[in-house]
């Protein structure tokens, strides 16, 4: 931000001297002050280099966010594209310079916890989480994490394998992995539990907090495929979901996906779901409602012939009323 200060002029009198300062912020607690005196009768091209400079410095400033900008945008495509090592490289880069403001250095943060806890080096990524709290508790970032620490903690299904300061700590922990058989995962002991209804309060959940997101995308298709229902292997496996009961997971199936289409209206994954409706109809020997699910898939084309258009069109045909 540039501000100038200027005295007060006197223009009554030619004899006296006006100063006007600038002040030019470039970033961190650098600060550049210029300081020019300008007599009535007029210095103009000192003035006039003045203004230059502050001009320069102005650019400067502008230059630099701009990279900041750019080299976090960087790292966050490179994370897109699983290339994570670069990633950390750019994260952590961030992290260490002087020059870059609190905000973003809480991004860096939290994308390096991301990228850990993607890694399953899940204490590294609660440490990274912790910092960022602790370190830049007013950012965005930070309150984001904050909340959902205790959640995080409680989701890890395998004991970490991180990294270790210590060699000799590290070598006892590999002798005993010798004798040790075990395979390190927490088991759970679901049968009985109503399956269903407890992975929807979890998707639910996903939606409500990040709305329109990414994860709120995934969120509704993963919640229609717990709707829809399973079986599990075996002759005493359970029935989950619509293969249980029709009556009851059709109109939360519907409802869904309404919420769903009409949030995400571009989603590539609409016309797969609407195939899956026509044909729990079908298998339920609801032909009218069949055949409004499948020339609802071809209506959506838009004329467009697709895999999804061409399985609906033969299935109309086979539909028995």
């Amino acid at each position: 931000m540039v501000e100038r200060q200027p005295s007060k002029l006197n223009v009554a009198s030619s004899s006296l001297v006006s100063r006007s300062i600038f002040k030019s912020k470039l970033s961190g607690n650098l600060e550049a002050f210029i300081v020019q005196d300008i007599k009535p009768k007029g210095d103009i091209l000192l003035f006039k280099k003045s203004i230059w400079i502050v001009a320069i410095l102005i650019g400067i400033l502008t230059f630099t966010s701009v990279v900041f900008a750019e080299s976090l945008d960087l790292a966050k495509d490179y994370y897109i594209h699983n290339l994570n090592d670069k990633a950390k490289e750019l994260f952590i880069n961030i992290l260490y310079d002087s020059k870059e403001n609190d905000a973003t250095k809480a991004e860096a943060l939290y994308w390096l916890g991301q990228i850990s806890f993607q890694e399953g080096r899940y204490s590294i990524a609660l440490n990274d989480w912790r910092k960022l709290i602790k370190k830049y508790p007013q950012t965005t970032s930070a309150k984001e994490i904050s909340d959902r620490l205790k959640q995080l903690n409680e989701i890890i299904s395998k004991p970490p394998k991180d990294n270790l300061a210590s060699v000799v700590a590290k070598s006892y922990l590999n002798n005993g992995d010798f004798w040790s058989k075990s395979d390190e995962a927490f088991m759970i002991d679901a049968s009985g539990l109503p399956k269903v209804e407890m992975a929807i309060e979890w998707y639910d959940r996903t939606i409500n907090e990040f709305p329109k997101s990414e994860a709120a995308e995934i969120a509704y298709q993963k919640k229609l495929f717990a709707l829809l229902g399973w079986k599990d292997p075996g002759e005493d496996g359970g029935t989950y979901g619509l293969k249980a009961d029709f009556g009851n997971y059709m109109p939360q199936v519907l409802a869904t996906f309404a919420e769903f289409e009409n949030n995400f209206p571009d989603s590539p994954y609409l016309q797969a779901f609407r195939y899956q409706i026509a044909q729990a109809y079908w298998d339920n020997k609801d032909w009218e409602n069949t055949k409004l699910w499948l020339q609802k898939i071809i209506d959506a084309a838009k004329g467009e012939e697709t895999f999804y258009t061409q399985t609906a069109k033969a299935r109309l045909d086979k539909v028995e009323f």
